[in-house]
């Protein structure tokens, strides 16, 4: 994991090799630092300077999410990955499941299954497993577009404006965040004066 990490730091721009020596050091410490690691990534995606830059560090923050620290878990997301790359919900639902069970606190788990819960149009479920995501890791700004475009199929405009507003607060560069919330902003607030 801390290989990959690294890896993901280098290809940043404008990160020095003492800064991802630093970065090593820090998740050679554990869980408080894995904290760590991604507020400064967080912080580098607030701050990029422009698109290709924001779309690097969008990608490191997500690399960083699919790493759980266990080998025959992140073997068990790979493979859901690859059934849900495939179209084979059912088996993609099966190994993220199974994700979930073995490993309850693993937020991309919970995130990738309700991923297919809404492609199989099961809404609760979906919704549920979205929130534990968010217990998990509240700045998952995947995981509260995902709720914004649930909510607004569902139509609560509101609450669709509210969590794509908080997905867009995360991550400036997120796809078509803009898009989504401009028109919801007429609709649930007007034109004002």
């Amino acid at each position: 994991m801390i290989k990959r990490l690294l890896i993901c730091l280098l290809l940043l721009p404008g990160l020095s090799p003492a800064a991802t020596a630093i970065h090593a050091a820090e998740m050679a410490a554990g869980e408080e630092t894995r904290e760590a690691v991604l507020d400064s990534l967080f912080e580098r995606l607030r701050t990029a300077k422009d698109e290709t830059e924001g779309r690097a560090v969008e990608s490191a923050i997500q690399s960083f999410w699919l790493q759980s620290g266990s080998p025959s878990i992140d073997l068990l997301m790979q493979r859901g990955l690859d059934a849900l790359h495939e179209q084979d919900y059912d088996r993609a639902h099966f190994y993220f499941d199974e994700v979930v069970v073995l490993s309850p606190g693993f937020a991309e788990g919970w995130n990738k299954r309700a991923t297919i819960h809404y492609i199989r149009e099961d809404y609760s479920s979906a919704l549920r497993d979205i929130e534990q995501t968010l217990r998990l890791e509240p700045r998952h700004f995947e995981a509260l577009a995902g709720l914004g475009i649930l909510l607004e199929e569902l139509g609560d405009k509101k609450g669709a404006l509210d969590a794509y507003r908080r997905a867009l607060a995360l991550n400036p560069w997120l796809r078509d965040g803009d898009a989504r919330i401009k028109p919801l902003q007429l609709d649930v607030e007007g034109r004002g004066i």
